[in-house]
């Protein structure tokens, strides 16, 4: 008699999912919190490469002004040396200003 009173019981994994009890709400409920994780992971390497992007364009625009002053710089400086030299400053004043030596005479044709 006490083997017809003491059946046999399957296992838990043997039962279908909405029998387990706490232990199938316990797979989801981390599940989902992967999924969190995961999506919120996505979300803030998206926004870092995005800043990095950022930065990288706003790098390539402050270069490229630096070329441009250093270029002007260079310019700038080889006026500076042209103008330590006597000659340089009669060719301007001549060309500019319209000077002429004593004695000169200038002719000037309009068109």
């Amino acid at each position: 008699m006490a083997n017809k009173t003491s059946k046999k019981r399957k296992p838990l994994a043997d039962f279908p999912r909405r029998y387990q009890g706490n232990k199938y709400g316990m797979y989801k409920l981390i599940s989902t919190i992967g999924i969190f994780i995961i999506v919120g992971l996505f979300i803030i390497i998206g926004a870092q490469y995005f800043q990095y992007f950022k930065a990288a364009q706003e790098l390539a625009r402050f270069e490229e002004r630096v070329s441009e002053h250093e270029t002007r710089q260079e310019m700038l400086q080889e006026e500076v040396e042209k103008l330590q030299h006597i000659d340089y400053i009669e060719v301007l004043a001549r060309d500019r200003l319209g000077l002429v030596k004593p004695g000169e005479i200038i002719f000037q044709i309009e068109d």
